[in-house]
């Protein structure tokens, strides 16, 4: 009777240690997940995984780790820090929106700015006298210069050594009218660009006539360039402003 109690004694053991066995292993997996990771992606969803390599790679340096955050909380303290959580993102979402509007609104305000630089030609006005900086393009040949804006002259004027910088050969005989009512010969020479600030013209008549020793300037910048512009003068900032 004893042997049979005492068999009877070891295996009600034996049963009990591989019940706590099983009860301990079927326990270690949900030690194992409770750290878990969370990441919120380029549309602001947020995710969460329990393991990392889950994560795309881009996101990996941002993933929040969530290890017992919870799980010492009651349900109203898990809502609580959750709706906490929540608000702050939205905040920090706010707060990123409102910095890329105003560098939007920075940027606009610096493209409106160039473009206004660019729709302005600073000028040298002397009394009345307005002399205007010309580039000259004759083929590959190119020259600064500095013409008089004068809206009473058909064609634009050059002197005749600008049109020798600009190696110009070619040109025709012409006979022009010029103050006091006189007609004096002149040559008459097709340049390939005339520029003025953001306003660029090709194939443009300049007449070619030497210029009395009082005259100042290189020449007349006259309307077969002005024709068709709109432009204000200011004399105080001493600017052309061209108006689109």
């Amino acid at each position: 009777m004893m042997n049979g109690k005492s068999t009877s004694f070891v295996i009600s053991v034996g049963c009990v240690l591989l019940i706590l066995g099983v009860f301990v292993a079927f326990l270690a997996p949900s030690t194992a997940i409770a750290e878990f990771y969370s990441y919120e992606d380029m549309n602001g969803t947020i995710h969460f995984v329990d393991d990392q390599s889950n994560i795309p790679a881009k996101y990996r340096k941002k993933k929040q780790v969530r290890k017992d955050v919870y799980d010492d909380l009651s349900d109203d303290e898990r809502r609580l820090l959750l709706k906490k959580e929540l608000e702050t993102r939205a905040a920090d979402r706010r707060r990123e929106s409102e910095q890329q509007e105003q560098s939007r609104k920075r940027r606009a305000a610096e493209e409106r700015k160039a473009a206004e630089e660019q729709l302005t030609t600073k000028v040298l006005i002397s009394g009345r006298q307005i002399f205007v900086p010309v580039k000259l393009k004759n083929g590959s040949i190119e020259t600064d210069v500095m013409l008089l804006l004068d809206t009473g002259a058909s064609s634009s004027v050059i002197s005749p050594e600008v049109a020798e910088r600009l190696h110009i050969m070619e040109t025709d005989k012409v006979r022009i009218g010029v103050v006091g009512g006189r007609v004096i010969n002149a040559r008459k020479a097709v340049l390939s660009l005339m520029e003025v600030g953001p306003i660029k013209k090709t194939n443009q008549e300049a007449v070619i006539v030497r210029q009395h020793p009082e005259e100042q300037g290189d020449g007349l910048l006259g309307m077969s360039f002005l024709s068709g512009l709109k432009y204000t003068i200011d004399f105080k900032t001493q600017t052309i402003n061209w108006i689109p």
